[in-house]
């Protein structure tokens, strides 16, 4: 299947570049380990994530990375749906349900290793610049894929990546919000739910 010569730019106007997060280029990729197996928190995966997507340089290796960077968006939202008010927790769970989009053949998710969101606005920007560069590194292989398998799979992981950036730009507002309220001395809602289920 052949693109039209001007869909890499239609592709790539549709994930306008922003200014680097300053998460993802200050953090070393490598470290921030919490455990012997390696486990790690959000901010310093979507770090590891971006270095692996940098350093990739085979369309298997970016297509993997892309995938990577996808399933731990839906492993971030998986955790917040579980902490926050209510506006949080339901648009995390919009994250959490994004595009499954199957993982690569013998690929294990890096996600697998995620402990924790230990600061939610901070791992949400590194994750949202994440997400932004795994599509821009798909755009070019979808505009020259030479066989319409390859291009499919590009297409509906750009698509899936595109929705999680979407809804991790919601949910870092919202948690952005709270803490810019609390600067100002203005009282929080922070409601959670009770043992019992009832909403206080």
């Amino acid at each position: 299947m052949r693109l039209p010569r001007s869909y890499p730019q239609m592709c790539r106007d549709g994930f306008p570049r922003r200014t680097p997060s300053s998460t993802l280029s200050s953090e070393p990729a490598a470290d921030g380990r919490t455990s012997g197996d390696g486990r790690m928190d959000a901010t310093r995966l979507a770090v590891v994530t971006a270095a692996a997507l940098g350093a990739a340089r085979t369309e298997t290796e970016v297509v993997r990375e892309a995938w990577q960077a996808q399933a731990l968006a839906r492993a971030v939202g998986g955790v917040l749906a579980a902490t926050g008010t209510p506006a949080q927790r339901a648009e995390a769970r919009r994250l959490h349900g994004t595009g499954d989009t199957g993982a690569p053949p013998c690929v294990r998710p890096r996600a697998s290793r995620l402990t924790s969101v230990a600061d939610p606005p901070r791992a949400l920007d590194a994750l949202e610049a994440l997400l932004e560069e795994a599509a821009h590194a798909l755009i070019p292989l979808a505009a020259t894929a030479a066989e319409s398998g390859t291009y499919a799979d590009c297409m509906e992981t750009i698509e899936a990546l595109g929705n999680s950036r979407d809804a991790v730009g919601v949910l870092r507002g919202l948690w952005e919000k709270p803490a810019e309220e609390a600067a100002r001395g203005k009282p929080v809602d922070t409601w959670r739910d009770d043992p019992g289920g009832c909403a206080r």
